[in-house]
C-alpha cells in the first residue's frame, strides 16, 4: 500500500490506489474519506466530461440504509418529497430537512425494495441524524451503513463503455432508474443518475474487496472513447444549475429560498413541515438566482461567500462562481433578498479579484442534453 502522508483518520474508497495510479494529486475530506480530485485542470476535466467520458472516485457518497416494517414511514418522515409514488427500482433526488425547515442533505434515493432504501449523501452526517430521529420517532426500521462504494462514469461516450463492460441491457435503463448486474463476479448496483448535467452512470460496489479490479475494468473498456479519470466538475455543474450541499445549500437554506418547492408534498406529514408552511403562507425573503458578472474570467474560486450589494447596501451573496468556456461569461449562483432577485435594481459583487457588476438570469444556465434524460433505445 502506497504511502500518501494523509491523515489515517480520513478513510479512503476502495478506488482510491487507482485514483492516484491514474494522476490524482489533490484530495478533499468528505463524509470521513478523501475524495480525489485535481488529475487535470478543472478547464480540462470539463471538456473531458462534455465531449468523452470521465470516471470518478465518489465513493465518499456514504451510503445510509434505512430498512424494516416501517421503512417508508420513516423516509416520509425524512424528507417533504413524496416517496410513496417511487416504487421499487427507482431512484428521486430528495431533501432532508430539520426540524426548522432547513436543508440537511440532498442525497439520491434508491428505493431497492418495498422496505428498503439507500439514501446516497452528500457531506453531512445522515446516519447519525437519521439514528437520532429513529431514537424518537416509534418506528420500527434499522438504520446502517452497508459497505456500498459507488464511482461515476459520466459523458456522453458513457453507455458504450457501460455496454461493453455490462452488457445492451444497459440500454434499457431508464433516467432515474437502478439495477443489478456484475463483471467478472464483481457485484454491482448501477443507477442512470450523476452529478454531471451529461449522460452518466452511478456504479454502486458491493463490497471493498475489488475496487482497483472495477475501476481497471471501466478504464480500459473506456480508451477507445478517451476515458479520463476526473473528479465532479464544478464548471459543468454550476451551467446545469446543480447545487452542491454545503456551499449553494446550508441547514441555513430553506427547500423554497433554494426553488425546490416543487418537490414538497404538503399533504404529507415530514420534519419541518409546519416550519415550512409558515414560509410558504407569508412568502420566502430571498430566493436563489443565476448572475452573469461582467469582466475578465474569473480566476480564483470564492472560498467564502461573496457579498452582493445594491446601491452600497448588502442584499445577498454569491455561493459558487466560475467561468463558463461554452458561455464565455462568469456564472454564479447567488442569494438574493426579495425584491432584489426581480427587479432593474443594479446589483454588484465584491469578488476576491474586484467589484463586478451583476446581471440577473434564469437558471440553469445551459440546460442538459437531451441523451441525460431520454430513453436510449
Amino acid at each position: 500500500m502506497k504511502a500518501h502522508g494523509l491523515n489515517p483518520r480520513i478513510k479512503k474508497s476502495p478506488f482510491f490506489e487507482k485514483a492516484v495510479e491514474y494522476g490524482a494529486t489533490e484530495f478533499h475530506p468528505y463524509n470521513g474519506m478523501w475524495m480525489p480530485v485535481g488529475y487535470d485542470s478543472p478547464v480540462n476535466e470539463y471538456w473531458n466530461v462534455l465531449e468523452r467520458a470521465s470516471l470518478w472516485d465518489v465513493g465518499v457518497q456514504k451510503c445510509v440504509e434505512i430498512a424494516g416494517p416501517n421503512a417508508e414511514a420513516f423516509m416520509q418522515l425524512l424528507t417533504p418529497r413524496d416517496i410513496t409514488t417511487i416504487e421499487p427500482g427507482r431512484c428521486a433526488y430528495v431533501f432532508l430537512t430539520n426540524q426548522d425547515g432547513g436543508v440537511l442533505n440532498d442525497p439520491v434515493m434508491l428505493r431497492l425494495a418495498e422496505d428498503r432504501f439507500w439514501l446516497s449523501t452528500a457531506d453531512s452526517d445522515m446516519y447519525l441524524w437519521a439514528k437520532g430521529v429513529s431514537a424518537f420517532a416509534g418506528h420500527e426500521v434499522e438504520i446502517t451503513t452497508p459497505h456500498v462504494y459507488p464511482m461515476q462514469l459520466q459523458g456522453p461516450r458513457s453507455a458504450e463503455i457501460m455496454v461493453d463492460v455490462f452488457g445492451e441491457e444497459i440500454l434499457d435503463l431508464r433516467y432515474y432508474r437502478w439495477m443489478r448486474s456484475s463483471v467478472d463476479g464483481i457485484d454491482v448496483v448501477i443507477s442512470r443518475t450523476g452529478y454531471s448535467s451529461e449522460l452518466g452512470y452511478e456504479v454502486y460496489l458491493l463490497g471493498e474487496a475489488r475496487g482497483g479490479e472495477l475501476w481497471e475494468i471501466l478504464m480500459t473498456a473506456g480508451k477507445p472513447y478517451g476515458i479520463s479519470p476526473g473528479s465532479p466538475n464544478r464548471i459543468r455543474r454550476i451551467e446545469g444549475g446543480v447545487l452542491d450541499y454545503a456551499s449553494d445549500i446550508t441547514p441555513d437554506e430553506n427547500p423554497l429560498e433554494l426553488g425546490l418547492d416543487r418537490l414538497i408534498a404538503w399533504d404529507t406529514e415530514f420534519l419541518g413541515k409546519a416550519a415550512l408552511e409558515k414560509v410558504r403562507d407569508e412568502g420566502v425573503r430571498r430566493r436563489l438566482i443565476g448572475l452573469f458578472l461582467d469582466g475578465p474570467a474569473l480566476q480564483k474560486n470564492n472560498e467564502h461567500r461573496w457579498p452582493v450589494t445594491s446601491a452600497s447596501t448588502k442584499v445577498g451573496f454569491v455561493t459558487n462562481a466560475v467561468h463558463s468556456p461554452r458561455l464565455d461569461r462568469n456564472i454564479a449562483f447567488a442569494m438574493i433578498d426579495v425584491p432584489f432577485d426581480a427587479n432593474d435594481t443594479v446589483l454588484t459583487v465584491e469578488t476576491v479579484e474586484g467589484v463586478r457588476s451583476a446581471e440577473r438570469t434564469t437558471l440553469p444556465f445551459i440546460a442538459s442534453p437531451p441523451e441525460k434524460t431520454k430513453k436510449l433505445r
